[in-house]
C-alpha cells in the first residue's frame, strides 16, 4: 500500500527563472531509486508528479525541483523552509543501475534533468564506468538547470540551447549522435520533453547500447487506478502493442518496450 507523508521543507533555492528546488526531510522518501517520483498535494487541486533531484539517504532528505507553470506549481514554488507538504511516494519504476565497464551518457532537457542528477549521484562512486558524459538541453542558458551541480561531480557536461546562448545552437540531438558515433556500445539514460525523447528514441534505433527513457506524462492518481497516464508499449513475444501506466510500470522504460509514433 502506497503511503503519503507530511514532510518539512528544510531548504529552498531558486535555480532558474520559475524553477525552485525544495529539499524536504523524509527518511521514507529517501529510500527512493533514481527515476522514481513523488506525488505532491497542492490545495484544492490534483497532486503534482515531481521526480527526485537528489536522494540523500544518510540525512533522510530528498530534492524536488518545481517549475511554476500554473496555480498548483506556483504554490509549490512559494513554499519556504519550515513549511509542510503532503507527499505520496516514492512511486513508479526508476532507472536500472548502469552496467560496469560500459560508457554512460545522461541526456536531459528542462525539468527532465533532475532525475539524471540523482542517478549520477547514486551510482558514480559505486559502479565503475570508463566514461561519463552529461548532455543537457534548454531553451536558453538561464534554464540549463543543475549544469553546475553536474560539473561539481567532475564529469564532462555538454550543453545545447534553442537560442544558442550556451553550448551548441539547437537541441541535444547533435551531441547524442556524436557520442554514439564514438561509443558503438554503452548505456544511455534520458529524460525530458516528449519531443526530445522521441528524437532520442529514433536516433538510437540502430545503436547496440541500452537506452532507458524516463517519460514525462500528465497523471491523475499516481498509483495506477485512473489510467490517465497510459502509453503504448510492445507486447512481449508479439508484433502487437499494449498500454502500460507511466505511474506504475514507468516512468522509466527500456527503449525496446516503447512504441513511439
Amino acid at each position: 500500500m502506497k503511503r503519503d507523508y507530511d514532510v518539512v521543507v528544510v531548504q529552498r533555492r531558486v535555480i532558474a527563472p520559475q524553477h525552485v528546488e525544495l529539499i524536504v526531510e523524509s527518511p521514507d522518501l529517501a529510500s527512493a531509486q533514481p527515476g522514481q517520483f513523488a506525488h505532491v498535494l497542492t490545495p484544492g487541486m490534483l497532486r503534482r508528479p515531481i521526480s527526485f533531484s537528489r536522494i540523500d539517504r544518510a540525512h533522510g532528505q530528498v530534492g524536488l525541483i518545481v517549475q511554476s507553470v500554473g496555480i498548483g506549481t506556483e504554490w509549490l514554488c512559494n513554499r519556504q523552509a519550515g513549511d509542510r507538504l503532503n507527499v505520496l511516494g516514492p512511486l513508479g519504476r526508476g532507472f536500472s543501475p548502469p552496467e560496469a565497464g560500459q560508457p554512460w551518457a545522461l541526456v536531459g532537457g528542462g525539468v527532465g534533468i533532475p532525475p539524471l542528477y540523482a542517478a549520477l549521484q547514486a551510482w558514480q562512486n559505486t559502479v565503475h564506468v570508463p566514461q561519463v558524459v552529461v548532455i543537457l538541453g534548454a531553451r536558453a542558458a538561464a534554464y540549463l538547470i543543475m549544469a553546475d551541480d553536474f560539473g561539481r561531480l567532475g564529469v564532462e557536461v555538454r550543453t545545447a540551447t534553442d537560442d544558442g546562448s550556451a553550448g551548441q545552437h539547437g537541441t541535444v540531438l547533435s551531441a547524442v549522435t556524436e557520442w554514439m558515433g564514438v561509443h558503438r556500445e554503452g548505456q544511455m539514460m534520458a529524460c525530458g520533453p516528449t519531443a526530445m525523447l522521441q528524437a532520442v528514441y529514433q536516433v538510437t534505433a540502430n545503436w547496440s547500447g541500452r537506452t532507458q527513457l524516463a517519460l514525462e506524462q500528465r497523471m491523475g492518481c499516481g498509483i495506477g487506478a485512473c489510467l490517465a497516464c497510459v502509453v503504448a508499449t510492445r507486447s512481449p513475444g508479439t508484433h502487437g502493442s499494449q498500454y502500460q501506466r507511466v505511474c506504475t510500470e514507468g516512468p522509466v522504460f527500456d527503449r525496446e518496450e516503447l512504441v513511439f509514433s
